[in-house]
């Protein structure tokens, strides 16, 4: 009969043949999977058998196995499989690609005439199918490039085989950042990340791509951070005189809303008896809000103090001076939107800055600038100055007049919407000073209330970098010391083909700062919006659930149409961690701290002497 069903019949191990047709190779002893001493280790889980039959054959990349009857097998489980050739054993781990159910009828006709079209009929004899599915090889051991045999047992991954699945075994400075997971709620451990590729010695930096709200982007930075901290602060105390020392100073960039201004209090959705488990499970016992947060925000005009931003712990105003932008070499980042960056313009803003610039060389080398004795000493000063057409000569008579006016406008615009951050009519201002050089808690700096003014929240971002590049080169530098810089929406402060200053200075840490302690832990919706430069030299990159429009652009073409899919319908806990081979799928636990104001319960949290979680009204927010 055509139909006639094989169907497997298996001995306690799960090997075994079609009945009444013996295995090819029962009587080959190198093949015999008896002779595999994990087939008969107690514990392990054989759930089916290679095959490579013509359309399905297996290659040194990926391999098809069909699966018991009596077990699911699941998409992103971790598989292990061993074969027997040149008379060693060679383990190949896998990942589940896909999973797939076939019939033994030929079309869809048939399947309709087993039932004579009745969906209450029971037919006689039951039609037999056969499950299989396809796994992508991450590693084999020892390493190979060869397929496995057919006819091998595949077993269930646990662990141990997730850890050698993504080589954490030879990770020798690992950061546990989520648990790996093996199907749709199993989990196979934690999931490691090599220290060594993020922090700068043989590679740097990260970077998260997700939709806005469930791809969880900023969360998952704060997670690393907070895992990074705890690293740190443990070598700190076993080896406290480390010559290569782990000193850690994040500092976060709050883009929208005030929601990172929370951080330090408890989150009212956070449930010790559904999310303790998990970070123990992380190695993180008891996990807490981020302790003693330092914050500022804009300073507001004609005051001394911060904008308001709902915090309850103290924040800190910061601003800058005309002085203060000339002293620290900043001005020509005032002016660098793209529509600003003509050769023109940009020389004229140069001639104006070295007119403003009083620069000496010490005897060790540096420079130290400040404002010229006979200079403007306020920014409204400039603009008056700027007005009178008699003080133009003395810069440069190349310079246009259309140029004058352009810059004039331009500074008026800055001085007028951004009135508070830079002091309009003060001579002093209370600039970010960050450069601390031992390990910290989080540093969060508010960008959010200048929304109305885009250039200055990018202006802000290009001071805090070039402070930190000054701080982490020359004579400063200090061993071990290494500056996180979170920043979500990047595309904002890097846009993929623009040229201008600010731009250039993001690229030129994304390319050479790695090295020097400067490590940028990136965000945005659409990598594919970003410089390249910035997406190309971020050793680590995670995927939170991204849209279908921008996982089809050429900067996603290394993720396989299984992943972009994966991608595509991750849930908020869930991330994809690419490293050096296939992603990694990893659950992230739910956070302790608030993630915005409507989270927000208790008092800030600002020892380890705080340890309850007080209860309020609040009601439960997106993660």
């Amino acid at each position: 009969m055509t139909d006639e069903v094989l169907i497997p019949e298996f001995d306690v191990n799960g090997n075994g043949s079609h009945a009444g047709i013996p295995n090819a190779d029962e009587a080959d002893s190198t093949e015999d999977t008896n002779a595999n001493p994990s087939a008969n280790t107690p514990g392990v889980r054989i759930i089916g058998k290679v095959a490579s039959p013509p359309q399905k054959e297996s290659t040194s990349e990926e391999f098809h196995f069909w699966v018991r009857r009596d077990e699911l097998v699941e998409k992103t489980q971790i598989v292990r499989t061993e074969s027997h050739v040149g008379g060693e054993t060679i383990n190949f781990y896998a990942i589940v690609e896909e999973v797939y159910r076939q019939s033994r009828k030929k079309d869809i006709g048939e399947e309709f005439d087993a039932f004579d079209g009745d969906v209450d009929y029971q037919p006689e004899f039951r039609g037999e199918g056969v499950t299989f599915a396809t796994a992508t090889i991450l590693r084999t051991d020892p390493p190979v490039l060869a397929p496995p045999l057919e006819q091998s047992s595949v077993f269930l991954g646990d662990e141990n085989d997730a850890r050698r699945a993504y080589r954490a075994d030879e990770i020798d400075n690992p950061l546990a950042i989520g648990l790996i997971k093996n199907g749709g709620s199993a989990i196979a451990g934690p999931g490691m990340i090599d220290l060594d590729y993020l922090l700068g010695i043989n590679g740097g930096h990260m970077n998260v791509n997700g939709v806005a709200g469930r791809g969880t982007k900023s969360s998952f930075l704060l997670f690393v951070i907070y895992q990074l901290l705890r690293e740190a602060r443990s070598r700190a105390e076993e080896y406290p005189s480390d010559p290569n020392p782990l000193i850690v100073v994040p500092i976060i960039l709050n883009v929208k809303g005030y929601d990172l201004f929370h951080i330090n209090r408890w989150s009212n959705r956070y449930r010790p008896e559904e999310h303790l488990a998990d970070w123990q499970r992380l190695g993180v016992e008891e996990p807490r809000p981020f302790e003693n947060v330092t914050f500022f925000a804009p300073q507001i005009p004609g005051g001394i103090t911060a904008v308001s931003t709902g915090c309850r712990s103290t924040v800190q105003a910061y601003s800058w001076s005309l002085g203060n932008i000339i002293e620290k070499g900043l001005f020509t980042y005032l002016f660098a939107d793209d529509d600003s960056v003509n050769d023109n313009f940009r020389a004229l803003v140069l001639d104006l800055e070295a007119h403003l610039t009083d620069e000496r060389i010490e005897n060790d080398g540096t420079v130290t600038r400040s404002l010229r004795n006979n200079a403007p000493r306020t920014f409204q000063l400039l603009l008056d100055w700027i007005s009178e057409p008699d003080n133009r000569s003395q810069l440069s008579p190349d310079h246009h007049r259309a140029t004058w006016s352009k810059l004039r406008r331009k500074l008026l615009l800055l001085v007028h919407e951004g009135n508070g951050v830079l002091r309009r009519y003060d001579q002093n201002g209370n600039p970010l000073n960050l450069g601390i050089r031992e390990t910290t808690d989080p540093i969060v700096v508010d960008l959010n209330a200048l929304t109305r003014v885009p250039s200055l929240q990018r202006f802000v971002v290009a001071t805090i970098l070039q402070q930190l590049v000054n701080e982490r080169t020359g004579t400063n530098r200090v061993e071990g010391l290494i500056y996180l810089i979170a920043l979500d929406e990047l595309n904002r402060f890097a846009p993929r083909g623009s040229k201008d200053p600010i731009t250039q200075l993001i690229e030129t840490v994304a390319a050479e700062m790695r090295s020097q302690g400067i490590i940028l832990l990136g965000a945005q919706q659409q990598a594919s919006k970003v410089s390249e430069k910035v997406i190309e030299n971020a050793s680590i990159r995670v995927i939170g659930r991204s849209g279908s429009l921008e996982l089809s652009q050429s900067i996603w073409r290394f993720l396989s149409k299984s992943n972009q899919r994966k991608a595509a319908e991750l849930t908020v806990s869930e991330k994809m961690v690419i490293q050096d081979n296939e992603p990694m799928h990893v659950l992230v636990p739910l956070p302790p701290w608030a993630m915005n104001p409507r989270e927000a319960t208790g008092n800030p949290v600002v020892d380890a002497e705080a340890t309850t979680v007080e209860e309020d009204d609040d009601d439960i927010a997106t993660y």
